[in-house]
């Protein structure tokens, strides 16, 4: 039996949802350009299956790769502007991917302290040590790395319940002469940051060898699984020796579609991260002259630090009565309080704005 606290959705996810057969105007999730309900991604999925059917039915190393895989890698590779990409089930799988073939027996990896569980539970039992630093903490960063000729340092690109861009550039700054490489989660970034929507590096205008990207195609770019990009000699590395890889069942026709859709999206429709810049700046500047503490970044995600979590839970629950979600929740980490996600995406209207800061300011 349902339980009547939680939020179900019974229909498709846009700046208006349907949770629990009520339509609510929605400031959460991570549809953030808008595609998980464009009829692009739909007529994609929908093509997809009437040609090759539910599943392929077996592994990308058996006979389970379809042309839609290629096609797939062939368009994420382009829109990255690299030599290829490989594809994978999830993109919680794409730290364990990566690092399964950056790291070597004996080595040392760095995480941020706020890095993200798949980023920690990837990490291989061969390391010789797992070190962490202060979120966002330079000087810390420094120190860590002070006396080591090679490390993997792991951090998000953008961070889930604040919206705050990792300082890549400076950290690749601090870093001594060296073998060090750097594992970014982008999975938030990605379709969102950068001149063509590439991430954290491109946003920094970065191009190094040594900053690895895992990336996802569940939250910009509206449909379901992970991506890494990079040269083709990497790739197959990853095709031919990482086991979470090799194991899993390929994604689905229904899941490519979509995908090859949206990809063509991301690229073709770029006035949409301006768009969505636009959108989450007009909140953020509502929202302060409202009296809450409204952190902008560049990103869909408002962080409003001056909540704590019980005044954070009734606020949902408040706006929830008026029509509006905005979803309260806690992190996967020992010590993350609850705290509201609002999240601002391309498609909401300033009127759809007002009407949640309206909300807001009769509570």
């Amino acid at each position: 039996m349902t339980n009547t606290d939680q939020l179900v959705l019974t229909g498709p996810v846009g700046a208006t949802a349907s949770f629990n057969g009520k339509e609510y105007l929605y400031f959460g999730g991570t549809n953030y350009l808008g595609f998980a309900d464009r009829i692009e991604l739909q007529q994609g999925a929908v093509e997809a299956v009437k040609k090759y059917g539910s599943s392929f039915s077996a592994s990308r190393e058996t006979s389970g790769t379809g042309l839609l895989h290629l096609e797939l890698e062939r368009k994420l590779a382009q829109f990255k502007g690299t030599e290829n990409a490989c594809i994978y089930a999830s993109g919680y799988l794409g730290n364990q991917i990566l690092l399964s073939v950056l790291a070597n027996p004996g080595d040392v990896v760095i995480c941020d302290e706020w890095a993200h569980p798949s980023i920690l539970e990837a990490i291989p039992r061969t390391v010789k040590e797992v070190r962490f630093y202060g979120h966002h903490d330079l000087e810390e960063l420094a120190k860590l790395v002070r006396g080591l000729d090679r490390a993997i340092i792991a951090l998000n690109g953008v961070e889930t319940g604040t919206g705050e861009i990792a300082p890549l550039n400076e950290v690749l700054d601090i870093l001594p002469e060296g073998d060090f490489q750097i594992l970014v989660d982008d999975c938030h970034a990605t379709g969102i940051l950068g001149e063509h929507g590439r991430g954290t590096p491109e946003h920094y205008e970065i191009r190094s060898p040594n900053v690895y990207q895992t990336e996802t195609m569940s939250k910009a770019l509206g449909s379901f699984g992970g991506f890494i990009a990079g040269s083709k000699e990497f790739c197959d590395r990853i095709r031919e020796t990482a086991t979470t890889y090799i194991g899993s069942t390929p994604l689905p026709p229904a899941v490519l579609g979509a995908c090859l859709a949206a990809v063509d999206l991301v690229m073709r429709e770029s006035h949409l991260r301006q768009r969505l810049r636009d959108n989450a700046e007009y909140a953020a500047s509502k929202l302060t002259n409202l009296g809450f503490q409204a952190s902008f970044y560049g990103t869909p995600i408002l962080f409003i630090s001056n909540l704590d979590e019980s005044g954070a839970k009734k606020l949902h629950l408040r706006l929830r009565e008026a029509g509006i979600i905005v979803p309260f929740v806690h992190y996967p980490t020992s010590d993350s309080p609850g705290r509201l996600r609002l999240v601002v995406t391309a498609t909401h209207t300033k009127e759809e704005i007002d009407r949640l800061c309206d909300g807001l300011s009769m509570i």
